[in-house]
């Protein structure tokens, strides 16, 4: 699987999807389940072995045949993309149309030819919607149903609008039953920067701590979380940008329009999923969110940035992670008009299960500082790294942040003669963190309090030089 995955989002290029989800959502359709064009995921398309065609969502069939997927069609449009997600740490994989933003489910309580039939019509991933990934070898897989623990077949022999239907219901694998996932999108570089003018950027970096039982904002509501991280980053403060981690896919748009509202100002709210390897192979698929406390599924579970509503570029990167567990990622926006290179991210949480020794935080650390790197673009990053710094007292691998030091200066630097440490941010420790260009004049504030979360928002502003 590729390492960077990166898409160009223009603007206008979205307005058509963006007004077709919010007519589809006032009207009571189905877009109130669909993901928001706001994430960086990977994207696949399915490939029948059986007749040698792509899998389709058919949305436009009607009836019990809503959604049906069919291996039909010779190119790859918005109806051949799926993402993969996992509910259970990739030991399951759950397909959700880019199409229509719902996961596919097989039909096991359908009769006769019917039974067993994938569709893209669910807004929660459950066991109908669970599949186990069955590596063929060369690259090719079967998909297993949980909900009755039959391979999924194309039906190359049914007629008419079924034929190469997609169901549930083989019993071993053979050639109907075996598929290659392949791969959407590829890396590609932002376009040249602006010249490099003087300006004060003002940041905030929270981890909002949305997905994890022991914190309050666990299962809230998209309308919650947008009004919790709005009042947050205009206390006292005019936001340019926000790094957001441990956040949910559904929860980008509203916070788009909170932010708007309470700023007088355009927004563009980006999600990057955090992944997991599924069980016996090389693929990712992403975390799922749990859903909230309405039952509404809120996507996947990841990082997000906030920028102005400007020509920006979105890549995401894949960072090195501890195989068993969270595969982690660095999300970035490249502000053309601003010469700034803007991004956000969570590292490896430094547990028994998930890299307790720094071993892949040490790598993280370089990939990150390679993910900033954009040439002619000014660096401003942060996000929980789950490090503390050099020269703080004590905390995990305390030597893993010199390399960023070294390079970037971090906003707490200023405040503490230049020492690399700063204002214990979660607990007694500081693992939060804004950096910015050494040429720049940092001014670093922590919220007194965590309110929401288990981790206190850092504020930055800070000034870069024209150059």
């Amino acid at each position: 699987m590729m390492r960077a995955v990166s898409m160009l989002f223009v603007r206008r290029f979205l307005i058509t999807s963006v007004v077709a989800c919010v007519v589809a959502g006032v009207l009571g359709g189905p877009a109130k389940a669909a993901a928001p064009p706001s994430t960086t995921g990977q994207q696949w398309a399915l490939l029948s072995v059986a007749n040698g065609l792509y899998v389709a969502a058919e949305i436009n069939d009607g009836g019990s045949h809503n959604g049906m997927l069919r291996a039909r069609s010779a190119s790859v449009g918005s109806w051949e993309s799926f993402t993969l997600h996992t509910a259970d740490k990739g030991q399951t994989a759950t397909l959700r149309s880019v199409a229509n933003g719902l996961y596919v489910a097989a039909e096991i309580n359908d009769a006769g030819a019917d039974k067993g039939m994938l569709r893209a019509r669910s807004g929660n991933a459950g066991g109908w919607e669970q599949l186990t990934l069955v590596p063929q070898g060369s690259g090719l897989y079967a998909l297993r149903s949980k909900a009755n623990g039959l391979y999924v077949t194309t039906e190359v022999n049914h007629t008419g609008s079924s034929q190469a239907m997609l169901r549930a219901r083989a019993s071993s694998v053979g050639t109907w039953e075996r598929y290659r996932l392949v791969p959407l999108g590829g890396a590609s570089n932002p376009p040249g920067a602006s010249p490099p003018g003087a300006r004060t950027v003002s940041v905030m970096s929270w981890n909002v701590c949305s997905n994890n039982g022991a914190c309050p904002l666990y299962r809230a509501t998209a309308a919650t979380i947008a009004s919790r991280i709005t009042s947050w980053a205009t206390r006292s403060f005019a936001p340019d940008a926000l790094f957001l981690q441990e956040f949910c896919e559904k929860d980008a748009k509203p916070l788009e329009y909170a932010l708007e509202s309470a700023t007088g100002r355009g927004w563009d709210v980006r999600f990057a999923p955090i992944q997991h390897l599924l069980a016996g192979t090389s693929v990712k698929a992403q975390k799922i969110c749990v859903a909230d406390v309405n039952g509404v599924d809120r996507g996947s579970y990841g990082v997000a940035l906030a920028v102005p509503d400007a020509n920006v570029w979105y890549t995401s990167h894949q960072l090195t992670s501890t195989p068993a567990y969270e595969q982690r990622t660095v999300l970035c926006a490249t502000v053309e008009s601003w010469a700034v290179n803007f991004c956000s991210t969570h590292f490896s949480a430094g547990v028994s299960y998930d890299d307790p020794d720094g071993t892949y935080r040490v790598r993280q650390v370089s990939e990150l500082l390679s993910a900033v790197a954009k040439p002619g673009y000014r660096a401003v990053f942060g996000g929980d790294l789950n490090l503390t710094p050099p020269d703080s007292p004590s905390g995990p691998v305390p030597d893993a942040l010199a390399p960023v030091y070294a390079a970037h200066e971090e906003c707490d630097q200023s405040a503490n003669g230049g020492l690399r440490k700063g204002t214990a941010t979660a607990g007694s420790l500081k693992l939060d963190y804004i950096f910015g260009p050494t040429s720049a004049t940092h001014v670093c504030r922590v919220a007194t309090e965590n309110g929401d979360s288990d981790h206190k928002p850092v504020y930055a502003a800070i000034t870069l030089p024209a150059s």
